[in-house]
């Protein structure tokens, strides 16, 4: 049988340049009902890519962590810095319009946890009518009959249109762990933890004709329908666990059971989020540092597990630190593997089996990667005025790439050198890099090169780059957003230029499609840099404020003429439906008008 049970991506670090949001949050809510062994309150790093199923970037995704968020900026990266999370468990959740809300659980380790996260655009598969059976079917055999009945978020019966969008995830899927929700930690009917091992998944989301969340009605169930794949048919069970996912918890709840019909299993289900037809197992968690023979860590290695009756492998990335850690099956003797990034196997040996409910540290792997396929990349990264950088990044990604989310990051030493170990298939391979000078906001942009030898120094990279205009603002402890990309700044004087403009009025007005929102006005302005305690509206991802329930003090330190720049700060508290808050914000924008 193909087990999935997760070792948890935990690879490459993220950063851009202006975009990123570092905070320190609350813990992570976790299930009370499991006997999952979450650990205590640790401080742990994460960064993250959130892209969709064509490889693009998914930007002003909102990521959060327990109450506190991010935004992922243009390519589609976030970053959490000491975030208050559980010793074993790490609950990351990403939610945007026009897509399936999409999570990650992790085992961080010690290093900077790299969150690679796929989201699914809601497409809808068939529509059908309340009140008559119907049936959705995918061209892979996929099906959802419903028997017509349906209601809102509020309880109430529905009658109408109803849009089915379905989507099967296969074991075999190359991207599984970045598709699915959570991890495949699940709680079971006796409320023990427990491993699972995956054969197959479905989402199914239903809305109305107004767009409006829908779910089966109280007392009616829905029959699903979910391909097993050919490898897994000879050995999966005639009667197979249910699991449904949890948003909240980050886990799976055993709800039910399917039953294989030849090369399918049918079971039956009173509410749609994910479903998952798994085995289930005891759980225990591994983790193992991967080394080179000179002793250098190895990040961005792929390592693998497989038990002797599983079709699959199912894998873990290394992270900064060369550590992967994941939850594996309790014992159970596996064979282990690790892979270059040619796919050629460099290691082999067994472990465990592991005991339940144990972490276990094997001891550190040693693998020799050919010199053919080897590169160390070093460089270091220098200020525009030519300092060192001792608060930023350097990402690296190969030109030509057969998984989407192959990049390599490192952070910079006291004195901004960086050091990469890396492999690639081909003879003098191209790769691009991006240093980021994370105190002063500025870049060197992406740079290509070529690999003509296995040891190549970068020297000195300048990051010299800067966004000529930017706004970032703070409520309460959440991390700090970022404003990019167009910026509309006018002053009315005392002729508007549109109806909807009063006289002497300042607007600022964020203009992309993607990405966080802003909007400021002060009305009263003068045309000269003053404070404002009053006659001021702000519209922002998530908020407003006015007058009438905001105390801000809003500080124009600099008001340029046409082509020039306007500076702003904004510092004071606000009162919404969830109680008070904090604001603060900062502008640095030309002026247009």
């Amino acid at each position: 049988m193909r087990k999935f049970y997760l070792l948890f991506l935990l690879l490459m670090l993220i950063f851009s340049c202006k975009d990123e949001s570092f905070l320190e949050i609350e813990d992570n809510t976790s299930d009370p009902t499991s006997n999952y062994n979450f650990g205590s309150t640790a401080q742990k790093n994460f960064q993250g890519v959130v892209l969709d199923t064509n490889g693009q970037p998914v930007s002003g995704a909102t990521v959060t962590i327990g109450a506190s968020t991010a935004t992922t900026n243009l390519k589609g990266l976030f970053t959490f810095k000491n975030a208050s999370v559980k010793e074993n468990f790490a609950h990351i959740k990403v939610t945007k319009a026009g897509y399936v809300n999409a999570s990650r659980v992790l085992a961080p380790t010690n290093g900077i946890n790299q969150v690679n996260i796929m989201m699914i655009p809601v497409a809808t598969t068939s529509t059908i009518t309340s009140g008559s059976t119907s049936t959705v079917s995918l061209p892979n055999g996929t099906k959802v009959k419903f028997d017509g009945s349906f209601k809102d978020a509020n309880g109430n019966a529905y009658s109408g249109n109803v849009n089915v969008a379905v989507f099967h995830l296969a074991p075999s899927n190359q991207y599984l762990n970045e598709l699915m929700p959570g991890s495949f930690l699940a709680t079971n009917s006796g409320g023990n933890a427990r491993v699972m091992e995956t054969f197959g998944m479905l989402h199914v989301q239903l809305t109305g004709s107004a767009g409006q969340n829908l779910q089966i009605a109280n007392g009616h169930t829905a029959e699903i329908t979910v391909p097993v794949d050919a490898s897994q048919i000879s050995n999966s069970p005639s009667t197979i666990p249910l699991w449904s996912y949890n948003e909240d918890t980050g886990m799976w709840k055993e709800e039910g059971s399917a039953t294989k019909i030849g090369n399918i299993y049918v079971g039956t289900v009173s509410h749609f989020s994910w479903w998952n037809c798994d085995a289930q197992f005891a759980q225990a968690t591994m983790k193992v540092t991967v080394k080179n023979a000179a002793g250098q860590v190895l990040p961005n290695i792929k390592v693998t597990l497989k038990r002797s009756s599983q079709s699959y492998e199912t894998y873990g990335m290394t992270d900064n630190a060369g550590m992967v850690s994941g939850i594996v099956p309790a014992g159970e003797a596996l064979s282990l593997k690790v892979y270059d990034v040619c796919n050629n196997v460099i290691y082999t040996s067994n472990v465990g089996p592991f005991p339940a409910g144990i972490i276990t540290t094997i001891p550190d792997i040693t693998v020799n990667p050919t010199t053919t396929t080897s590169y160390t990349i070093q460089g270091n990264l220098k200020t525009c005025s030519n300092t060192d950088v001792t608060d930023g990044y350097v990402i690296l990604k190969p030109v030509i790439s057969t998984n989407y989310f192959q990049y390599l990051s490192v952070p910079v030493n006291s004195t901004g050198g960086f050091t990469f170990n890396t492999y690639s298939c081909n003879a003098n391979p191209q790769f691009t890099y991006e240093g980021f000078d994370s105190a002063n906001f500025q870049t060197t942009n992406e740079i290509t090169f070529t690999a003509t030898s296995n040891n190549v120094n970068l020297g000195n990279i300048m990051a010299c780059n800067s966004l000529s205009e930017f706004i970032n603002y703070k409520i309460d402890n959440q991390p700090v957003v970022y404003v990019l990309g167009l910026i509309n700044a006018q002053w009315t004087g005392l002729t508007p230029t549109s109806p909807n403009m009063s006289p002497k009025q300042l607007r600022i007005n964020s203009m992309n499609a993607a990405g966080p929102f802003f909007s400021m006005t002060q009305n009263n302005m003068l045309g000269v840099a003053a404070s404002f305690t009053s006659n001021y509206g702000f519209e922002f991802s998530g908020g407003a404020i006015t007058s009438n329930n905001g105390n801000l003090v809003v500080n124009v330190t600099s008001f340029g003429a046409v082509g020039d720049y306007i500076d702003f700060t904004v510092n004071g508290t606000y009162t919404n439906s969830s109680g008070n808050h904090t604001f603060t914000a900062t502008g640095h924008v030309k002026r247009d008008l």
